[in-house]
């Protein structure tokens, strides 16, 4: 498990889990809907940070101790700053069954030297267990 850097982004979307579920249509045109699960998988959190080149050396650190896409990644709070208290322990506690990955290598822009604009991808997945 590698830990992400304690670090507020300048932009977050947050994209909400979804439920493993499955519409059926027959060629009448009647259907049914089947849920598969009872646990949502896949929320997304895109980041973007603008960073000196230290805070940038943790982040490409972090993609580097876990492998990509092959680890898990601890958040720190400071990913969600801004949002009330009750809205953040809500995402956190609703979300808590699932496990964070990066979905895609870091993007670096760079906006003058030693100052760099970083979009990140991140996604909760839902492991077989």
């Amino acid at each position: 498990m590698a830990n992400f850097p304690a670090i507020k982004p300048t932009s977050r979307n947050f994209s909400l889990p979804t439920y493993p579920v499955k519409r059926y249509t027959a060629i009448n045109g009647a259907g049914t809907t089947r849920l598969y699960g009872s646990k949502p998988f896949d929320a997304e959190l895109d980041l973007e940070f603008i960073v000196d080149d230290e805070i940038l050396l943790l982040l490409i650190n972090c993609w580097n101790a876990a492998y990509g896409s092959w680890d898990t990644l601890t958040l720190p709070e400071e990913i969600f700053s801004g949002m009330s208290p009750t809205l953040y322990g809500s995402i956190t506690s609703d979300l808590s069954h699932l496990n964070w990955r990066w979905v895609e290598r870091p993007v670096v822009k760079t906006i003058r030297d030693s100052l760099s604009r970083v979009s990140v991808k991140l996604i909760a997945t839902l492991e077989a267990t």
